[in-house]
């Protein structure tokens, strides 16, 4: 009897949460769990993926000896874009390179739309030192290697944990100013203790939890008095080494300020493009080994020809380069800097893939002033996907 209680009360509890079950189709299993994502409900598209691609075939070889000669899989990023609502955006890029050897996360970003002249945006930000660091795809630059100085002075890509706000106002119908400013985590103590040649900037990367507790700054003004020209200014400073622990102070604040300014100019076929960059670093005085003064700079002219050349691809041309780009690890000794020649000629068979063919000569010397020279030859190919 006890049993036929029993299974008659389960068929009402069976039945019953049926019912339940087809009152309610949209009931999350678990609330806020793994069936219960806003990109899952969304009634429309919510999330937006793309990214780019990079190959290279480098030869390159240092007083006659070859180097290098070997193909690289240099870069696969994948991109995500989500408009939460009107006025909220979350963007992310994700960065393979080598191959899977090396994986990080190079945008992880927030943005609140305030007003066009004032938003906010917070996560893991490119910070806004130069414009190259701002728009360092490999798809969208017409020369395999990056500047020289946007990756020895500014270490491209520079991304960091932060907060802060941008916008742009417009002055006149055609010119524009923006702006970004940031406070963020800033470099570590690596700028002069995790490299053997000395004082390098991009030993310093990837503080993700501050080690000092005091944020640095970074921050970019660009002037347009049209589409076809921009100036910026950009700066980023803050101490760098560990001065606090536990709000007892261990050691001398020390700083590190870059100071930088960018140019883009365009006139029919042609783009003048560069930049400039300077660093000053607070050193120990018992270590007056390491460099406390660093600068590079590059100049680029890009001309581009032969638009729809190939009939069957209207949209194909042409880029000729040339590119004159040094860094200078240590400004008040002569030596221990680098020099580069580029000329590089490239062809897009679409406006977003790029088959690119470069030849480098370099120049380097030591801090004893021993010169090396070097040529490569370098064939890439990237494109957005």
């Amino acid at each position: 009897m006890y049993m036929r209680h029993l299974m008659a009360l389960m068929g009402f509890w069976i039945s019953s949460n049926h019912v339940i079950a087809e009152e309610a189709p949209g009931r999350p299993f678990v609330r806020g769990g793994m069936d219960d994502k806003p990109f899952i409900t969304a009634s429309s598209q919510r999330v937006r993926v793309g990214g780019y691609m990079e190959a290279h075939f480098r030869y390159e070889r240092e007083n006659g000896i070859t180097e290098e000669l070997r193909f690289e899989p240099k870069r696969f990023n994948i991109f995500t874009f989500a408009p939460v609502s009107d006025r909220v955006r979350v963007a992310s890029e994700l960065e393979f390179e080598e191959g899977g050897e090396e994986v990080k996360v190079e945008i992880a970003a927030l943005d609140f739309e305030l007003h066009p002249a004032f938003n906010f945006r917070g996560g893991i930000i490119l910070s806004p030192l130069g414009r190259f660091n701002l728009a360092h795809d490999s798809p969208t630059n017409e020369l395999t290697d990056r500047p020289l100085v946007s990756t020895e002075i500014i270490p491209t890509a520079l991304s960091e944990a932060g907060m802060g706000f941008y916008g742009a106002w417009y002055p006149t119908a055609l010119a524009r100013i923006t702006y970004e400013f940031y406070g963020v985590n800033g470099f570590g103590p690596g700028v002069i203790l995790d490299d053997p040649d000395g004082t390098r900037i991009s030993a310093g990367t990837g503080n993700l939890e501050d080690n000092n507790n005091c944020p640095s700054w970074v921050g970019r003004i660009g002037i347009s008095p049209d589409a076809a020209q921009e100036i910026g200014f950009s700066f980023h400073t803050g101490p760098y080494n560990t001065w606090k622990a536990e709000d007892l102070t261990i050691d001398k604040k020390r700083d590190l300020t870059i100071l930088a300014v960018d140019w883009e100019l365009t006139w029919n076929r042609f783009d003048l493009l560069g930049e400039y960059a300077s660093a000053s670093i607070d050193v120990p005085e018992e270590s007056r080994i390491f460099a406390e003064s660093l600068a590079g700079s590059y100049v680029q002219l890009n001309t581009r020809f032969g638009s729809n050349l190939v009939s069957r691809l209207p949209d194909s041309s042409l880029t000729a380069v040339i590119r004159i780009g040094s860094v200078d690890f240590d400004t008040d000794v002569t030596g221990d800097d680098l020099r580069r020649l580029t000329l590089g000629c490239n062809f897009r068979p679409a406006p977003d893939s790029v088959f690119k063919l470069d030849y480098q000569r370099n120049w380097s010397k030591d801090r004893f002033k021993n010169e090396v020279e070097g040529a490569a030859l370098l064939f890439s190919v990237a494109s957005y996907f």
